[in-house]
């Protein structure tokens, strides 16, 4: 009787802690995804911009040009890195090159003579509608790295830890995105 109260102890306690590292997981995922809700917008916004931006350089502007072709390759890069983070959010090799083409993007059309691209698309104002996506990308990176971070917290406790391996939970990988938004 002993022995199957231990059991039963046992058995309770491990579809508890899996219920945890699913759940803590799970929150991870769903940070995740509302951050790709915002960021996924940006390819779009950038492509759409380009269209009305190249409809409006006359053949002497090769700095629009010049920078639209940048912001063009800078967002491609982009929307394929999203897209393989999106399908393993919590993979790091995916987060680090999801997190670097990021940043090539947001340097893209942060870049200063990106500012000619103003010009061509007032009153749309391009960089002004993706500073106002990056602000809340930052904003949901942080609670993507919080939710990691009780992930990556219960899957070391021991004794989860122990089952964490037999599971195959694996630590996520935080975005660490600790940038001020300009």
């Amino acid at each position: 009787m002993v022995l199957g109260l231990l059991v039963a102890t046992l058995a309770f306690w491990a579809v508890g802690a899996y219920n945890r590292l699913v759940r803590l997981r799970s929150d991870a995922v769903r940070a995740f995804s509302a951050l790709d809700n915002v960021v996924a917008v940006q390819p779009a916004l950038i492509k759409a911009g380009q269209l009305e931006g190249r409809d409006g350089v006359d053949a002497h502007a090769g700095i629009e040009m010049a920078a639209w072709s940048r912001l063009e390759a800078a967002a491609g890069q982009f929307a394929q890195a999203l897209s393989n983070a999106r399908a393993r959010p919590l993979d790091a090799e995916h987060l680090r090159a999801f997190s670097t083409a990021y940043d090539v993007l947001t340097n893209a059309w942060r870049a200063p003579e990106a500012e000619c691209m103003d010009a061509v698309l007032n009153p749309r104002d391009l960089r002004a509608r993706l500073a106002g996506l990056d602000e809340q990308a930052v904003a949901l990176a942080a609670a993507f790295d919080t939710s990691v971070a009780a992930y990556n917290k219960a899957i070391r406790q021991f004794p989860a830890v122990l089952l964490a391996g037999v599971w195959h939970f694996r630590t996520a990988e935080p975005l660490a995105w600790n940038r001020s938004v300009a």
